[in-house]
């Protein structure tokens, strides 16, 4: 028998409402809206797009850091929007997150085994030697060496302090993992490393991982399947390889096209997108992306496209099938 998703979304949206000072209306920022994905055991959804489309304030309601506007998020089988405390409590240990900056995620006061077992102290009944047992335990699978455990995080390089953070987030056994651009601040020489370790991870742990990128090349590594996002919504979604091979949405060939390749038969043709991205504060009427796609006709500025199947993924694009 099949398990269901671990985690669901279904039209969700995180809305912001911007004070418009003394003689000014307030406005609304539309930071996610209306997304949905499934996620299942042992799979990896990567979330990727420009600074400002919505992938961390996404991160955020997945991890229960921010309630959503509207819309369904289930984890687990329960409806996180209408959860009460005590099923909010239950839930969070299931999710946890890998922060961006290894640097700035870590407790500089205190030592490593004390990171590690906060965790435990905090949401179990273990006692110290547990704990101390524990700690240590996944210091091991995330390939720390034992005397680390009495040690500062400014004693580390990055990939030392990122493998930390990761050891963290992983004390409690979470079922899902939210990484948000875990590898960004890294060396490129390290990020290798620790994109296998968590891989190496979810084989062994069976984590679902909703991985935050805006490097497609970190995430041809790491993804099964790929949501990309412009301004809040969602351009274009399916596996991985259908996503990387046939991309149909304008925005995403132009996100592909900016990856650099070293093969040169693997370059894409180079697309230059026109202008900014919008405001979500005041985004434009029909499609948002249509001011800056060469391929945008009148109906693209006049109707928003849903997200609907082409060619075995999903897009929102009226011209989807036509592009080249």
């Amino acid at each position: 028998m099949n398990e269901g998703p671990l985690l669901q979304a279904h039209d969700l949206k995180r809305h912001y409402r911007i004070g418009g000072g003394l003689f000014g209306k307030d406005r609304t920022l539309k930071a996610v809206d209306g997304v949905g994905f499934s996620l299942a055991k042992a799979r990896t959804l990567a979330v990727v797009g420009e600074s400002g489309c919505g992938k961390s304030t996404l991160a955020r309601m997945v991890t229960m850091i921010e309630q959503p506007t509207a819309g369904s998020l289930k984890i687990d089988s329960v409806e996180v929007t209408s959860a009460g405390a005590e099923a909010l409590k239950r839930l969070r240990p299931v999710v946890q997150m890998v922060f961006q900056n290894p640097y700035g995620s870590l407790n500089p006061r205190k030592k490593v085994g004390s990171i590690l077992e906060e965790p435990l102290i905090i949401n179990t009944d273990l006692d110290g030697a547990a704990r101390r047992a524990a700690a240590r335990d996944m210091m091991a699978k995330v390939g720390l060496r034992p005397e680390f455990y009495g040690r500062y995080p400014h004693m580390f390089s990055g990939g030392q302090r990122q493998r930390i953070a990761i050891a963290r987030a992983l004390m409690l056994h979470p079922r899902i993992v939210v990484a948000d651009e875990p590898v960004s601040a890294l060396d490129v020489s390290i990020r290798a490393q620790v994109l296998n370790l968590l891989m190496d991870l979810q084989d062994e742990f069976h984590l679902a991982y909703l991985f935050i990128s805006h490097d497609l090349s970190v995430v041809r590594h790491i993804a099964d399947e790929v949501m990309v996002m412009y301004l809040g919504r969602t351009a274009e979604q399916g596996r991985k390889e259908t996503i990387f091979e046939r991309p149909r949405h304008p925005y995403t060939k132009a996100l592909l096209a900016s990856t650099p390749a070293v093969d040169a038969g693997a370059r894409a043709e180079r697309i230059v997108l026109r202008g900014e991205l919008p405001s979500p504060i005041d985004p434009p009427g029909g499609c948002a992306f249509h001011g800056r796609c060469p391929h945008a006709t009148p109906l693209c500025a006049a109707e928003r496209p849903e997200l609907r199947l082409v060619d075995g993924r999903m897009v929102a694009c009226h011209h989807a099938e036509i592009i080249p």
